[in-house]
């Protein structure tokens, strides 16, 4: 697109967080699953797909 020309977005970032609470011993755990994608709004073609997983250890 030209400079200027712009007049809507060109991709759409979706996706969702997701997060289980469990117990290692005598630790709280969380983990946590984010999934993305990266869709072109001209094609309606995912251009990108992402995901990647969290663990957090929980302080008592």
């Amino acid at each position: 697109k030209e400079f200027m020309q712009e007049v809507g977005a060109d991709y759409m970032l979706t996706g969702a967080v997701n997060s289980i609470r469990d117990r290692e011993g005598k630790k709280q755990v969380i983990f946590y699953q984010i999934n993305l994608e990266l869709i072109d709004l001209e094609t309606n073609m995912k251009t990108w797909i992402g995901d990647t997983k969290i663990k957090k250890y929980i302080k008592n």
